[in-house]
Formats: structure tokens, C-alpha cells, sequence
């Protein structure tokens, strides 16, 4: 027994076998699965370690990897959207939307900046902002008289998008995906008869994002910034308004933009100095030294109706009050 344990140990040491592959490990990525997975990031937005598992799960049947996806996107969204409720959301955007002749604005908000920079938030704007717009009718038949009509969370909450979910899905889904409490806060729609015009100004636009814009949307997809303005004139003979009447039209947008007015007044209003709220009795903010009535009055320009709105603003305000993510 001796002579055979120097024996062994004159030897060496024996190989030791390769390891077992276990059977429940997981399969080795082909490259036709890299295709497919990153395919299914690119259509969905989700993480890779989800799309690895739908992928699992499905094989290469991409379209329910993508149905699963989306369920399972759409569960942790409501899920994240209750934790989240009642945080602070005093950033976000605005979208304006112009087609035929119905403009619209709405807003939505999140909790920071740097969320409201990303592609994915700035296409939710979009989307909204086009639901909302063919929820109010869209730019088709003008009405007989200038129509303003204001929106909000909770209108805006149930507002069908174009695959036919409402908005609040499709918030939940954002809130999921970006980790922060985000809110439908309001839209205002302008409409005008024939003859009529509608001009508008963004401020404060984030840096471009190619729009997910579907071919049965208007061709211009929504402009997003901080501030916006719509503001509906009316302009002697047909239309449509002359250039040089339009550009005016646009000029005035960005001045209810830089001077916030809270009325429109009348041409006849006296100006009361800095204070001034009555938009027609402001000093006109591209021609210092003459006011609005009198910039508009050698062109014939009668302003029918504005709206200005600011991101963020009356948002404190409603948290006070409980409105704010809910």
C-alpha cells in the first residue's frame, strides 16, 4: 500500500475532468439573437436584460416579445406612478401645435431638467399634444366664431392616443421608463373662423429630437419649450394674411411671451406705466415708445383672443393642494 502512494506520487497529479454543463444554464448568444435584441431595444426603449428575457421567452417571435414588453412595461409604470405620487414636478415642457385653423398648447411636467432633455419624455409631449389636438377636433371644419377651450389633468388623463390608450397609460409607461413623478397638466385649444389667423411663439426650446411623428399626423410635429404664446387676429380681406401681416401676428405672440399680459383690453385702454397688464395698452415689446393698439392699428389688426403659458406655473399652488401626479 505504500510502494502504491510513492508510486501515485512519482505520477504527478492526475487531470481533473472538464466541469458538467448544467442543464438549466443559459444558451450562448448567436448573432442573429444580437439582432433580434437589438431590434427589440430599439422598438420598445426598455432595458436589455428585459429584452433578453422576452427574447427568452418567445424565441424570434418579436411581435409578442414586444406584446409582453409592453404589459409588463405598462404593470411597473402604474406601479412606479403609485410610489411616486405627490413629489414635486415643477419642470417639464410645453407642446404647441398649429393645424388649419386650431392651434393648440399643452403641458406636462416631471421633476428635473435633465428629464425633460431626454428624447423620451420630449416624444410623450409630442404625442400628447397631437392626441389632444384630434381630441378637440383637430384643424377641420373652422368654427363660426373664435372658440377657446382649456383642458385639464383630468381630462387630459382620458384623452384616447393614436393606439387608442388613454394618456394616462401612456404616462405610466414614461414614468416607468424615465423613474420620475410626471403629470398631465394642462392644454388650452384655440380655434378661428375663416378669414382669420392664428400666430404662436416658443421659448426656451431643449435641444432637437427627431420626432416619432406617424404619417397620418399633420407633416409639422409639435415645438416644444419653456414658454409659449398662441394668439388669434383677425386681418382685413381674405385669408390667408400677407406675409408682412403674419410675421406682425408672430411678433406679437412673442411679445405676450416677454410681457406676460393677464387681459387683452381695448384700443381705447390709457397705458398705466410698468405695471401694465392689458395687452393692447403694453408697450409693444419690438417697438419701444408705442404701444400694441398702435402697432396693430395701420395694418388693420384686431386681436380677437390670447394665451400665454409658462412651465411650471401654479405648481406649488396645486401641490398645496394635493392635484400635483394624480
Amino acid at each position: 500500500m505504500q510502494r502504491a502512494a510513492l508510486g501515485a506520487l512519482r505520477a504527478g497529479p492526475r487531470p481533473c475532468p472538464p466541469p458538467a454543463r448544467a442543464f438549466g444554464g443559459a444558451r450562448p448568444v448567436l448573432a442573429a439573437d444580437k439582432e433580434a435584441l437589438l431590434a427589440l431595444r430599439r422598438r420598445t426603449g426598455l432595458p436589455f436584460v428585459h429584452c433578453r428575457e422576452a427574447l427568452l421567452r418567445f424565441g424570434t417571435d418579436l411581435r409578442q416579445a414586444e406584446a409582453w414588453l409592453a404589459q409588463r412595461a405598462q404593470e411597473e409604470g402604474w406601479s412606479k406612478a403609485t410610489q411616486l405620487r405627490g413629489r414635486a414636478a415643477r419642470e417639464g415642457l410645453l407642446g404647441l401645435l398649429q393645424h388649419g385653423q386650431a392651434a393648440l398648447m399643452v403641458e406636462v411636467s416631471c421633476e428635473t431638467d435633465f428629464v425633460a432633455r431626454n428624447s423620451n419624455f420630449q416624444q410623450l409631449v409630442r404625442d400628447v399634444a397631437l392626441a389632444t389636438m384630434a381630441h378637440c377636433g383637430g384643424g377641420g371644419a373652422a368654427p363660426a366664431a373664435c372658440t377657446k377651450r382649456f383642458l385639464g389633468t383630468e381630462e387630459l388623463s382620458r384623452v384616447h392616443g393614436a393606439r387608442g390608450a388613454e394618456l394616462r397609460d401612456r404616462l405610466a409607461l414614461a414614468i416607468g421608463k424615465l423613474g420620475e413623478n410626471m403629470a398631465l397638466r394642462r392644454a388650452a385649444w384655440l380655434a378661428v373662423p375663416r378669414g382669420c389667423h392664428i400666430a404662436w411663439y416658443v421659448h426656451g426650446s431643449p435641444p432637437k429630437t427627431t420626432p416619432q411623428t406617424p404619417p397620418d399626423n399633420p407633416p409639422d410635429p409639435p415645438s416644444l419649450g419653456k414658454y409659449g404664446a398662441l394668439v388669434a387676429c383677425r386681418a382685413p380681406g381674405a385669408a390667408p394674411p400677407s406675409p408682412e401681416v403674419a410675421a406682425l401676428c408672430r411678433q406679437l405672440a412673442q411679445h405676450v411671451v416677454g410681457m406676460a399680459p393677464q387681459a387683452l383690453g381695448t384700443p381705447r385702454d390709457e397705458p398705466r406705466g410698468d405695471g401694465e397688464g392689458r395687452l393692447l395698452a403694453q408697450d409693444f415689446l419690438l417697438a419701444p415708445g408705442s404701444t400694441v393698439a398702435q402697432v396693430l392699428q395701420p395694418h388693420g389688426l384686431t386681436v380677437l383672443d390670447f394665451v400665454r403659458f409658462r412651465c411650471g406655473e401654479g405648481a406649488e399652488e396645486e401641490e398645496e393642494g394635493g392635484a400635483v401626479g394624480r
